[in-house]
């Protein structure tokens, strides 16, 4: 069968490669500079800069959907090349982040002289001042990021993802690189925040004369209508209640982290979480195009399993490559580039953090399923469970294993929340009853898994005994991953 290169022609193709490079371009530069930003701010200091980034994001609960309302109606009205209603949901829109950004603001400015005064987050009384006033500042810069995602989400809503994605890539470089001057300079923390907020307010001011330059019927003017504000709300309430999930689930750790650790403990913990979230960020926006197509075979009522085990395997082989390439040269890349101290401080919640991810993978695969099959809320309901259980393991594990328990424990949490998601998509959507086949990927990500952790000879047993168990156990279920999907 030949490949047709027509598809790297497609809006499609060229949209969803914009769309992973805009996912991936700031974690990825933010990453290779985090050893610089940690050398000349302190671990104390780039600490608090990560609890503080923590709390304003915590702040975008009030962030109710409004963009990605703005796509669905932008789209549904621009196939019916109907401009007038184009204009109505770009203006309530608008009017709605308005207000939700002037909320970030106010609550920012009542945390500010909250963490003054009540010191809850274990920071000692000579970092209160920069902490406060970083929030202070922080949360202009998140608050003016939702009047960005708004403009963003305007061009989505015409399928020009590629503009898109030019803005928002444009918008981040220009706000990383005005961190690294001020850090390299030598300045503190709370410039790098006063520098973000400059930054911020002058791109998304830039950003807004573009989009009405390109799209010149729209308006900006201040309007809420009730129908329009109604018709919004019935597509963003349920974007809003994954919004609060996924912000509890990112961030909730690192609120445990500096209450029992402290902002020393914490920098070198969430350069940890960032490189293995980073290695599930890769894979989730490289397979995340079979949403719609699972939506789609859903409504036909075709069958899923032949897809679904050719992803899964292809995920457990890629996760197997890269998390083996990195723990088996784990002294060469991260003594090189991390220096010393850092590596010597961090290379066991680094390690820690790729078993993780390596365990978390397997559920990208289930978690796309699950919304193509129309279970966004059993979706949702398996976050809630996943967080729970991490909150609760990281503070039981603490007593055990001390600070490093807090790592452990949300190790731990993930290998007990995972299969009951597994178990479920297995039985409700693969297989159709079968119970146990939610076991088949589960049990040789364990022997994989435990591979890694022995860093030994006996490694190689571990994983080839999953190969085997692969083999032998589930020699029935390859023969369909041949199959047309």
């Amino acid at each position: 069968m030949k490949f047709n290169l027509g598809i790297l022609k497609r809006r499609e193709f060229k949209n969803s490669m914009w769309n992973t490079a805009d996912v991936l371009v700031l974690p990825i530069l933010m990453l290779l500079v985090t050893p610089f930003f940690i050398k000349k701010l302190g671990p104390a200091e780039y600490g608090i800069w990560m609890i503080v980034n923590s709390i304003i994001v915590s702040l975008g609960i009030v962030n109710i959907g409004a963009g990605d309302a703005a796509i669905k109606f932008i789209s549904k009205y621009n196939a019916l090349s109907d401009k007038q209603n184009i204009k109505r949901i770009v203006a309530s829109t608008f009017s709605l982040n308005v207000v939700i950004t002037g909320t970030i603001i106010l609550l920012g400015t009542i945390l500010f002289f909250l963490i003054r005064n009540v010191n809850f987050l274990n920071i000692s009384a000579a970092y209160m001042t920069l902490a406060s006033g970083s929030v202070l500042l922080g949360s202009v810069v998140f608050g003016m990021k939702q009047m960005e995602q708004l403009a963003l989400s305007i061009f989505k809503g015409f399928e020009r993802y590629d503009v898109s994605s030019i803005m928002s890539i444009i918008s981040k470089f220009l706000l990383l690189i005005g961190q690294f001057i001020v850090v390299y300079l030598g300045y503190s923390l709370i410039y790098v925040f006063l520098i973000s907020a400059g930054t911020t307010v002058a791109v998304v001011f830039l950003e807004y004369l573009f989009v009405k330059f390109s799209i010149s019927y729209i308006s900006f003017l201040i309007r809420f209508d009730k129908g329009t504000i109604k018709e919004i709300f019935s597509f963003s309430s349920w974007s809003w209640t994954q919004s609060v999930l996924g912000i509890i689930a990112g961030h909730a750790d690192r609120f445990v982290v500096i209450t029992f650790a402290g902002p020393k403990f914490l920098a070198y913990y969430a350069l940890a979480s960032t490189i293995g979230g980073q290695i599930h960020q890769v894979i989730t926006a490289t397979i995340s195009w079979v949403f719609p197509k699972v939506s789609g075979k859903t409504e036909r009522q075709e069958n899923l399993l032949p897809l679904y085990y050719k992803l899964q395997f292809l995920v457990i082989i890629g996760g197997t490559f890269i998390i083996g390439v990195l723990l088996l040269f784990q002294r060469q890349i991260f003594l090189t580039w991390l220096g010393a101290e850092t590596y010597s401080h961090s290379i066991l919640l680094i390690k820690l953090f790729l078993y993780l991810a390596f365990v978390n993978l397997i559920s990208i695969v289930p978690y796309f399923f699950l919304l193509g099959a129309n279970l966004i809320r059993i979706s949702a309901i398996f976050m809630l469970i996943s967080v729970a259980l991490t909150l609760i393991m990281m503070i039981i594990f603490y007593q055990f294993a001390a600070v490093n328990g807090l790592a452990y424990g949300k190790l731990i949490s993930s290998l007990v929340s995972i299969p009951l998601m597994l178990l479920f998509v297995h039985y409700n959507i693969i297989e159709k009853k079968d119970l146990k086949s939610g076991f088949i990927f589960y049990l040789p990500t364990l022997l994989i898994t435990a591979g890694f952790y022995i860093e030994n000879s006996y490694s190689f047993i571990f994983i080839g005994a999953a190969i085997i168990l692969i083999k032998l156990l589930y020699n029935q279920k390859l023969k369909h991953i041949t199959a047309v999907a």
